[in-house]
């Protein structure tokens, strides 16, 4: 029987590729003709209501996908979820920020909305038997990979498994719920968006195709989470040039999806729920009021804290948002803003096979990786149940953990996503317990290099 697949197109270099890759590998393949192909445009916020700059971006990216699906000789579809959206997505990150969480809308929004309303009008309104999205991860599911999708991982995946021996139970938590599959984390290590994916609930992956898992970005080197050696080493970039797609050449979109370049402040301060709360900086050291803030919500744990006429740099380490103040520190790599554990409520926590994992369910540690930031290096932790929480202990200090984020969970040396959570607190600073951090720390983020030079710096200061 003929198979029909919709392919969300951004207007985006990524999505397009992903077209064009499901074209190249179904012109011989009789259950996926060309024909049976369709492009889908998903607006999802409102930009009329702001800068005209910003609607005219959202149109052309709406025009670009156009574009491409005409190139391509696919029937396109433009649809908009803007109602789901806010209520699903906007709103409760506004609540978060009220509340002194600090929710990721890009999380929510595939979860709710790509993977959620879209899945759904695709596979109801337009009667299709899979859904592609350009994203960089991979799917580990072989009843679909029968019927020749793109998720089929080469059987010598199961010899990798094998590398991780304390790992051999995901075999069998694969087989507990067969409709579900694994979400396995991109080729290109750069550009993996796993983290993005893992509150989508597993069953919402089923039918789903990523045509980029296999391809790199940019650089054409495999990396040591490539699984399939025959894959093309042609960039997203230059297989889009080759094939002469009309948005080849565009440029990269950064940001939150509803923001985008714009400064977060001065966007978020027409939609929080209540009036912004001014109030004051305070050394978490000496209590001393350093300076004042309009708004706790502006201010993100771990990040700096802009102070009119301050002579150093502050960093926000804690927030009381009764008192509307905002304790700072005058070091990034102060121990108030290191942990050495999260916690995370067992009933919010998104297992993507559907289960808890064999180890936990048996009443052992799970020893797996995590990161509490997109492409933040994994951590290696100790997981375990604690009464109506899941228990992260990391084995060195993570720096500002914050409560509302989201921290994901790896295993097999983070070639498999187990699934993600919101954190619902974590464990005592480093500075509550009263003691010093360790010369070695694992970086913050991806281009975290403060860590390498606190090193460089103490043998300098101490030679």
């Amino acid at each position: 029987m003929e198979k029909r697949i919709a392919v969300a197109l951004s207007g985006g270099v990524d999505s397009s590729v992903a077209a064009l890759m499901l074209i190249k590998s179904r012109l011989n393949h009789p259950a996926f003709p060309q024909k049976n192909l369709v492009g889908i445009h998903m607006s999802n916020w409102n930009a009329s209501d702001e800068n005209p700059r910003y609607c005219k971006e959202s149109e052309q990216d709406a025009n670009d996908a156009q574009k491409v699906a005409d190139y391509l000789n696919m029937k396109f579809h433009r649809v908009s979820f803007q109602a789901e959206y806010w209520t699903q997505v906007f709103e409760p990150f506004l609540s978060g920020l009220d509340e002194g969480l600090m929710l990721n809308p890009d999380i929510g929004c595939n979860t709710h909305i790509k993977f959620g309303k879209m899945r759904e009008y695709c596979f109801k309104k337009l009667g299709v038997n899979a859904v592609a999205t350009g994203h960089y991860a991979r799917l580990w599911n072989r009843s679909i990979g029968d019927d020749g999708s793109y998720n089929t991982i080469p059987t010598h995946v199961e010899t990798m498994f094998n590398t991780y021996p304390q790992n051999s139970w995901l075999l069998d938590w694969r087989k507990e719920n067969k409709s579900y599959p694994l979400l396995l984390a991109a080729a290109d290590l750069t550009k993996d968006q796993s983290y993005f994916l893992s509150g989508v609930p597993g069953e919402s992956l089923s039918d789903v195709i990523f045509p980029l898992g296999d391809l790199r970005k940019n650089s054409s080197e495999i990396t040591s989470c490539s699984l399939n050696p025959d894959s093309t080493t042609k960039t997203v970039r230059q297989l889009a040039l080759e094939a002469g797609l009309p948005n080849a050449s565009k440029r990269e979109s950064m940001g939150i999806c509803f923001i985008g370049k714009r400064n977060f402040s001065d966007f978020i301060k027409d939609y929080l729920p209540q009036e912004a709360k001014e109030g004051n900086f305070v050394d978490i050291d000496s209590g001393e009021i350093v300076g004042t803030h309009k708004g706790t919500a502006y201010y993100t744990i771990g990040q700096g804290a802009k102070i009119s006429g301050a002579s150093r740099k502050w960093f926000t380490a804690k927030k009381d948002i009764n008192s509307a103040t905002i304790f700072v520190c005058d070091d990034t790599h102060h121990p108030s803003l290191y942990s050495n554990e999260l916690y995370i409520k067992s009933n919010t926590f998104n297992w993507l096979a559907g289960t808890i994992p064999i180890p936990m369910k048996h009443g052992h540690e799970l020893h797996a990786l995590c990161r509490i930031r997109h492409l933040q290096p994994l951590i290696p932790c100790v997981v375990r149940q604690v009464d109506s929480l899941i228990c992260v202990k990391f084995e060195k200090p993570v720096r500002a953990i914050t409560l509302g984020q989201i921290a994901c969970l790896y295993a097999d040396g983070g070639l498999v996503c187990l699934g993600s959570g919101q954190i619902f607190k974590h464990g005592p600073t480093y500075d509550e317990l009263g003691q010093s951090l360790p010369l070695v720390l694992h970086p913050a983020g991806s281009n975290d290099s403060s860590v390498v030079n606190r090193i460089s710096n103490f043998y300098r200061d101490n030679d």
